[in-house]
């Protein structure tokens, strides 16, 4: 069993030693779907998420430190499972401030009802209107390409992609993806108000305040000329098939 490309577990249970013989020869160009309905709950693994692609559909075993351990997958689905909320929000932060390209999708079941304000929160965000889909971009590396991360969610789902600049696509539509691709650039400017409005706050410098302001004024006028504007706080841009939304993501 050693040359082969994709494995696929259609039973009703796999145990350890299955799971075990399966992970040992994982390698980035290797695919592992598990439809078994029950796993070992104690189970572990450093290569669990180290397949080009992998399902679990019984992911009750996986915890927060092996999905960070998460290295150049495309797609990973994980079915039942026990994360929590506060589970999410350490590998989001993780995933924005990672140094690698840790994945390109990934899809999760979530037994606890989200919460978008607390698992987001100190994200500098670009929302959708009236979609519950939101951007941030973070810093390239040698080893990191997708800057731009979407975070898509329903109150049992969390959907996470990571794009390079300028590529995204989806299946809602073109306008849609041509918006995103060119309005990404907006979040560079939002990251650098929310870091200029902490350093005014946190100087005494009346000198540094004028600077800061006068640099604050113009990223502002920046955002609004990308068309982006302010909804209870969120930066937001609008949907150019809002009079007839369909949610896809």
């Amino acid at each position: 069993m050693q040359n082969w490309e994709i494995c696929e577990f259609q039973g009703e249970t796999v145990d350890s030693e299955e799971l075990k013989m399966i992970m040992d020869m994982a390698t980035p160009d290797r695919e592992f779907f598990s439809y078994a309905k029950e796993s070992p709950i104690d189970f572990t693994h450093e290569n669990a998420f180290k397949f080009a692609n992998s399902y679990y559909k019984d992911a009750r075993w996986v915890k927060v430190e092996d999905i960070c351990r998460m290295d150049a997958c495309y797609t990973v689905i994980l079915g039942r499972n026990n994360l929590t909320q506060t589970d999410f929000k350490i590998f989001l932060e993780y995933w924005v401030n990672s140094k690698i390209d840790m994945f390109f999708r990934l899809e999760i079941d979530t037994e606890e009802v989200l919460n978008p304000t607390e698992m987001l929160d100190g994200l500098t965000l670009l929302y959708i209107e009236q979609r519950e889909t939101c951007f941030t971009k973070v810093k390239s590396s040698g080893l990191r390409d997708n800057t731009v991360l979407l975070f898509s969610y329903t109150p049992n789902y969390l959907h996470l992609e990571a794009w390079p600049p300028g590529e995204f696509f989806s299946l809602v539509g073109k306008e849609l993806d041509e918006a995103i691709n060119k309005k990404h650039w907006v979040i560079d400017s939002l990251i650098e108000k929310k870091r200029l409005e902490e350093q005014w706050e946190s100087t005494d410098s009346e000198k540094k305040k004028q600077k800061y302001s006068n640099r604050l004024k113009q990223l502002d006028d920046e955002i609004k000329d990308y068309g982006v504007f302010f909804v209870d706080g969120k930066a937001t841009m609008r949907d150019p098939y809002s009079e007839h939304l369909v949610h896809i993501f």
